[in-house]
C-alpha cells in the first residue's frame, strides 16, 4: 500500500469516527430551562415529567459513537481539519466541532471558554449554511445554530434562525420541532401573538408531532397572556376534557387525583388558567355567560368549584361566593345546588361577612327545606338535612341576637323589633324538622325567649312549659319551668282587666306544677309566694292561706322575706274573711320579719295590724259590748302607736268609755288625743265629748275650757259655736272663775247675736264682774253698755233688759251723785259752784233715765236718790266755805244769801220725797218710800214730825 493509499484509508477511518460521534452531538433534548420565563409555566413543569418520545420519532440521524470526552473529540476534529480533507469531510468535521462545543457549553455552564466556543460554533454553522445554502440537510444546521444563539442569549437571533429553518425547509422532519422551539422563545420574550401562531402551527400537525399537547397547553397560555380569555378557556377545556377522569365531581383535588401521574401538573395548571381567565372576565357570571354561549363541558361543576376555590385563595371572598352562587343560578334544580350554596356560605364565613353568610344560610333554609319546591316531593338527602339543621339554628340565633341589640338601643316604649318573631319562626321550623334533636330543649327555650321579647307572651309561656315538661329530663328544665311561670305572670299583667282572672289561673297552675315537679328548685318558694298573692287577688282566700302556709312552714331555700310575704297574704286573706284575730296574728308575724330598713313597709304593716285590732273593737261595739270595744280600740294605740287609724281608734275608745259613763278614763283618753293629734279632723268632736265628760264628772272649769275651744273653732256650725260659747261662759261662771267667765261673756257678745235673752244676761254678768272688780272705769263702761244694749234693741227689748238698764242708770246716777259730793264748794263760790251743779245735773239725768223705764222699785229708788241729791246740794251750799275777811255784818248778809240759794233745792228735795209718798196711795210701798219719809221728817218736821201729821200729809199728798 502506498503512502497516498494509507492516508486515504486513515481519512476514511477518521470520518467514520466522526460519524460515530455525530449522534452525541445532535440536539439532545426537546426542552431547555432557558425557555422558562416568569409569566409562563416551564415546559418541563408541564410535560417534562412525561416519557420522552421514542428515538425513532425524532428526525435526528445518529452517527457512530464518538469518544466519551467531547473536548478530546473536538481536538481530534481540529486535527482532521488541519489535514485538509475533502470538502464533505471538512464540512462534517466543522459541523461536529460546532455540535460538540454547543454540547460542552450546555454541560459546563456559562464560562468564558464555553462562550468562546459557542461563538465559534455560530461561525462554523453560518459558514456551513453560506457554503451550502440549499443543502437539504441544513435543517439540522439551522436547528443547532439556533440552539447556540439561544445559549449565547441572543434569543432574537435564535428565533430568526428557527424561522429560516421553517421557511426554507418546510418539509423537514425538524420543522414541527422548530415551530415549537420558536414559539417557546417567543413566549419567553412575551411576544405572545407570534408565539400563538407558532403554537397553533404545531397543533395543526396533530399526530405528526410529539409536541401537540405541549403546544396546546402553551397556546392556551399565549391566548391568556393576550387577554383572549374565551379562546384560552376553550383550549384548556379541551385539555381537561382529555385528561380528567370520567365522572362528575366538585372537588378539584379529587378530580386531579384521578389524572395520570405524568399529566397531573398539566391538568392542574390548565384548570388554574381557566379560573384565572374566568376571574378576569367577571367570575361566576362570566362562567354562566360562557357556558350559555358554548355549552357545558362534562366537568362543568368542577369549573365552578375551582373558580370559587381560586377566588377564595386570593381572599376575594365575595367573588368566590358569587362564583358558587352562579352555579345555582344556572342550575337551580341540580342535585349539586345545595352543595354550592354551602360553598357560598363558607366563602362569606371565611371572609368574615357574617351578615351575608346569614342571608345565604337563610336562603339555604328556605330553598332546601323539605317542603320547598326544589325537592318536588322527593325526600331531601341526609347531607342537606344535616346542613339545614345547622343553618336553621344559625339563622334563628342571628335574628334573635339582632332583635336583642335593637331592643337594647331602642327608646323606652318602642314596640319590640320584628326580628324576635322572625327568630321564633325559624326556631319553630327547626323543632318541627328535627323532633329527635339532642339540643331541642335548648332550642325550645330560645323559642320561648324570642316569643316573650317579641310580645307574644302567652305563646312564650306555652313554649317554656313545653320545654320544662314535654321532654325527657334535661338541665334546662328548671330554668324553663321558672320562665313559664314568669311569662304567665307577665301575661296576666298584659291582658285587659276582664281577662286577668283567667290569666292568673294559668299562672297559678303553672306555679303549682313547678312546685310539685321541682321540689328543690331555687325559685320554688318565690313561686309559691306569688301564687298565694295571686289566689288572694282572685279572692280565693282559703287557697291563698293554704299556699302561704307552705311557705311559712317551708324549709331549705325558703327565705325570711318570702315567709314575710306569706304572712302578709295570710293576714290580708284572714282580714278579707273578717277573721280579725287571725289577721292580727299574721300581721304581727309579718312585722317581726320586716327589717328596720324597710321603714315604709313597716308603717304599712302597722296600719294593717291596727286595722285588724280596730275591727275587733267594731265587732264588740256592734254586739253592744262597750267594755270589750273600748279595750280593742285602745289597744290600737298601745300596739301600733304610729298607725294612721290610731286617732279614730282613740276617739272610738273614748266614745265607748263615755257610753260606760267611765268619765275619768274617757277624759284621760280624750286629753291624750288632744296632745297626740293637734289639728286632727276629730279634734272638734273630741272637745265636745271632753266637755260632756267634764260636765258629767262635775268639772265645770275644764268643761268651760273645752266649750271655749269649740266656740272659737271656725269649722263648727254657727249654732254650735254659739251654744258652746254660752256654755263656756256659764261654766266659768259656775266654776267661780270670774276673769275667764267675763272673757267668755264678752266673746259671746262680740260674736253671737242670735239670742237677745242670753245677750241680756251676758251684759248683766259682765256688769256684775265689773262691779266686783273694783275698777270704776270698767264698771262705768259696763253700766253704759247695759243701757245702750237695751236702748238699741228697739222692739226686741224685754222687761229683763229694761230692768237691767233701769238699774244700770240708777247705779250710774248714784256714782255721779257720789262724784258730786266730792266736789267741795270753796270760795270764791262762783268757781266751784258750776262744777258741783254740772255733776249734780249728770246724776239727775241718770236718775230720771232710771225712772223712765217704768219699774216701781227703780223709780222709788231714783226718786229717793234725786231728793237726796237736792238735799245734799242744799246742805253743801250752807256748808260751803265763806269768803275770808268778811265783817260780821257782811258774813251775816252772806249767810242770808246762801240760805236764799239753798232753800229752793231743799224744797225740791221735799217735793221729790213727797213724790215717792204719793205712790203709797197706789199701793206701792217699799224701803225707798220709807227712806223718803224719814228724809221729810228731817226736812219738814213741822209737817212730818209726828205720825199723825205724817199720815195726814200722806193723805194731803193724795
Amino acid at each position: 500500500m502506498t503512502e497516498t493509499q494509507r492516508r486515504a484509508a486513515s481519512s476514511r477511518g477518521l470520518w467514520k469516527l466522526a460519524a460515530i460521534a455525530q449522534a452525541a452531538m445532535l440536539l439532545a433534548s426537546c426542552s431547555s430551562p432557558d425557555f422558562v420565563k416568569k409569566a409562563a409555566p416551564p415546559i418541563g413543569k408541564t410535560i417534562g415529567r412525561q416519557a420522552q418520545p421514542a428515538p425513532e420519532t425524532l428526525p435526528i440521524v445518529k452517527s457512530q459513537e464518538i469518544a466519551a470526552d467531547p473536548k478530546k473529540a473536538v481536538d481530534n476534529y481540529r486535527e482532521l481539519l488541519a489535514l485538509r480533507p475533502d470538502g464533505d469531510t471538512q464540512d462534517e468535521a466543522a459541523r461536529r466541532i460546532a455540535d460538540l462545543q454547543v454540547q460542552m457549553a450546555d454541560a459546563n455552564g456559562s464560562t468564558p471558554e464555553a462562550e468562546k466556543n459557542l461563538h465559534g460554533s455560530v461561525v462554523l454553522y453560518k459558514k456551513l449554511l453560506e457554503d451550502h445554502p440549499n443543502d437539504s440537510k441544513n435543517d439540522r444546521i439551522y436547528y443547532q445554530l439556533a440552539r447556540a444563539q439561544q445559549s449565547l442569549g441572543d434569543i432574537d437571533a435564535a428565533i430568526g434562525t428557527l424561522a429560516q429553518l421553517s421557511a426554507k425547509l418546510p418539509k423537514s422532519d425538524l420543522a414541527g420541532d422548530a415551530h415549537f422551539r420558536r414559539a417557546e422563545l417567543l413566549f419567553a420574550t412575551s411576544r405572545y401573538a407570534e408565539a400563538e401562531t407558532e403554537y397553533r402551527t404545531v397543533m395543526d400537525l396533530k399526530d405528526e408531532t410529539p409536541f401537540f399537547q405541549s403546544a396546546q397547553y402553551k397556546y392556551g397560555w399565549a391566548l391568556y397572556k393576550q387577554s383572549k380569555y374565551e379562546p384560552a378557556i376553550a383550549t384548556f377545556f379541551d385539555i381537561l376534557d382529555r385528561e380528567l377522569p370520567p365522572g362528575t365531581t366538585t372537588d378539584p383535588d379529587a378530580a386531579l387525583a384521578g389524572v395520570a401521574k405524568e399529566k397531573f401538573d398539566l391538568a392542574r395548571d390548565s384548570l388554574r388558567v381557566v379560573t384565572l381567565s374566568l376571574a378576569s372576565l367577571g367570575g361566576g357570571s362570566a362562567l354562566n355567560e360562557y357556558l350559555g354561549k358554548h355549552g357545558d363541558p362534562r366537568f362543568y361543576p368542577l369549573v365552578y368549584a375551582a373558580l370559587g376555590d381560586s377566588l377564595l385563595e386570593k381572599k376575594r371572598y365575595t367573588d368566590a361566593a358569587q362564583a358558587s352562587a352562579a352555579f345555582i343560578t344556572r342550575y337551580p334544580a341540580s342535585a349539586l345546588a345545595p352543595a354550592f350554596q354551602t360553598r357560598v356560605i363558607a366563602a362569606y364565613d371565611k371572609g368574615g361577612f357574617s351578615e351575608l353568610s346569614i342571608k345565604e344560610k337563610e336562603r339555604y333554609a328556605t330553598t332546601y327545606d323539605p317542603s320547598a319546591p326544589y325537592w318536588q316531593g322527593k325526600p331531601p338527602t341526609e347531607e342537606v338535612m344535616k346542613a339545614l339543621r345547622a343553618h336553621l339554628e344559625d339563622v334563628a340565633r342571628y335574628y334573635h341576637a339582632t332583635a336583642q341589640a335593637k331592643a337594647k338601643a331602642a327608646a323606652a316604649g318602642t314596640p319590640p323589633p320584628a326580628e324576635f318573631l322572625t327568630a321564633a319562626n325559624w326556631y319553630r321550623r327547626l323543632i318541627a324538622l328535627y323532633p329527635q334533636d339532642g339540643k331541642l330543649p335548648e332550642i325550645n327555650l330560645l323559642l320561648g325567649d324570642a316569643l316573650l321579647d317579641g310580645g307574644r307572651t302567652l305563646e312564650a309561656a306555652q313554649q317554656y312549659s313545653k320545654t320544662a315538661y314535654d321532654y325527657r329530663a334535661h338541665v334546662k328544665a328548671p330554668e324553663a319551668a321558672y320562665a313559664a311561670v314568669q311569662a304567665y305572670q307577665r301575661y296576666a299583667k298584659e291582658v285587659p282587666a276582664a281577662q286577668r282572672a283567667e290569666a292568673l289561673k294559668l299562672a297559678i297552675a303553672e306555679s303549682l306544677k313547678l312546685a310539685e315537679q321541682f321540689p328543690n328548685h331555687v325559685q320554688r318558694y318565690a313561686v309559691l309566694t306569688q301564687t298565694a298573692e295571686d289566689y288572694y287577688e282572685l279572692k280565693d282566700y282559703d287557697q291563698a292561706i293554704a299556699v302561704a302556709e307552705r311557705v311559712i312552714h317551708g324549709s331549705g331555700n325558703v327565705t325570711p322575706d318570702q315567709q314575710r310575704l306569706a304572712w302578709s297574704v295570710t293576714g290580708d286573706s284572714q282580714f278579707a274573711q273578717q277573721h280579725y284575730p287571725q289577721a292580727e296574728q299574721a300581721f304581727s308575724e309579718e312585722l317581726k320579719l320586716t327589717p328596720a330598713g324597710m321603714a315604709q313597709r313597716r308603717i304599712e304593716i302597722g296600719d294593717q295590724l291596727a286595722a285588724a285590732i280596730y275591727k275587733q273593737g267594731e265587732a264588740a261595739r256592734a254586739a253592744e259590748d262597750m267594755k270589750t270595744a273600748a279595750y280593742h280600740f285602745l289597744r290600737v294605740g298601745q300596739i301600733t302607736p304610729q298607725a294612721k287609724i290610731r286617732a279614730t281608734a282613740e276617739f272610738d275608745g273614748a266614745t265607748a268609755l263615755l257610753a260606760l259613763e267611765d268619765w275619768p278614763k274617757a277624759e284621760g283618753v280624750l286629753e291624750n288625743f288632744r296632745r297626740l293629734f293637734p289639728g286632727h279632723a276629730l279634734e272638734a268632736d273630741v272637745d265636745k265629748k271632753l266637755a260632756v265628760a267634764y260636765q258629767k264628772d262635775n268639772k265645770p272649769l275644764q268643761a268651760a275650757q273645752a266649750y271655749s275651744r269649740i266656740a272659737r273653732r271656725g269649722s263648727e256650725a254657727p249654732a254650735t259655736r254659739e251654744e258652746a260659747a254660752w256654755l263656756s261662759a256659764s261654766l266659768f261662771d259656775q266654776g267661780k272663775s270670774d276673769a275667764d267667765a267675763a272673757a267668755a261673756y264678752d266673746f259671746y257678745l262680740k260674736n253671737f247675736t242670735g239670742s237677745f235673752d242670753r245677750a241680756t244676761e251676758a251684759h248683766g254678768r259682765l256688769l256684775d264682774y265689773a262691779r266686783a272688780s273694783g275698777d270704776p272705769t270698767r264698771l262705768n263702761n259696763a253700766l253704759r253698755e247695759q243701757i245702750a244694749f237695751n236702748d238699741s234693741a228697739g222692739a226686741r227689748a224685754t222687761d229683763r233688759s229694761k230692768a237691767l238698764a233701769a238699774k244700770s242708770a240708777l247705779e250710774l246716777g248714784r256714782i255721779a251723785a257720789l262724784q258730786t259730793k266730792t266736789i267741795a264748794l270753796t270760795a270764791p263760790l262762783e268757781k266751784s259752784l258750776p262744777q258741783r251743779k254740772q255733776a249734780m245735773e249728770q246724776s239727775l239725768n241718770w236718775f230720771n233715765k232710771a225712772a223712765s223705764y217704768g219699774f216701781v222699785d227703780v223709780a222709788t229708788a231714783a226718786t229717793y236718790e234725786t231728793g237726796a241729791l237736792y238735799q245734799t246740794f242744799a246742805r253743801a251750799l250752807m256748808d260751803s266755805e265763806r269768803p275770808k275777811k268778811l265783817s260780821e255784818l257782811e258774813l251775816e248778809q252772806y249767810n242770808l244769801l246762801l240760805e236764799e240759794q239753798a232753800n229752793p233745792f231743799e224744797e225740791k228735795a221735799i217735793q221729790t220725797y213727797e213724790t215717792n209718798l204719793q205712790r203709797i196711795a197706789k199701793g206701792v210701798y217699799d224701803g225707798w218710800i220709807a227712806k223718803s219719809l224719814q228724809a221729810l221728817v228731817v226736812l219738814a218736821p213741822a209737817r212730818y214730825g209726828k205720825h199723825e201729821q205724817g199720815q195726814d200729809r200722806y193723805e194731803s199728798l193724795n
